[in-house]
């Protein structure tokens, strides 16, 4: 009698296994890929924008002059 428990639960664990454990996970890892992706992007485009914009700072002893 033991064994048929012991054969009913390895089907219930690997049931519980493959319909809830296994898409949970995958889709934990489909998120943290999109974060990483928008982290990627996102860093990238500061990055970008600071290395676009220069220094932009002008001295006070610097007379402006109009174009």
């Amino acid at each position: 009698m033991k064994i048929v428990v012991w054969v009913l639960v390895g089907i219930g664990a690997l049931v519980l296994l493959g319909g809830v454990v296994l898409p949970l996970v995958h889709w934990l890892l489909g998120a943290l890929g999109w974060l990483i992706a928008g982290a990627l992007v996102i860093g990238g485009g500061i990055w970008l924008a600071k290395r676009a914009g220069g220094s932009k700072e002008v001295d006070a002893s610097e007379a402006q002059r109009l174009p």
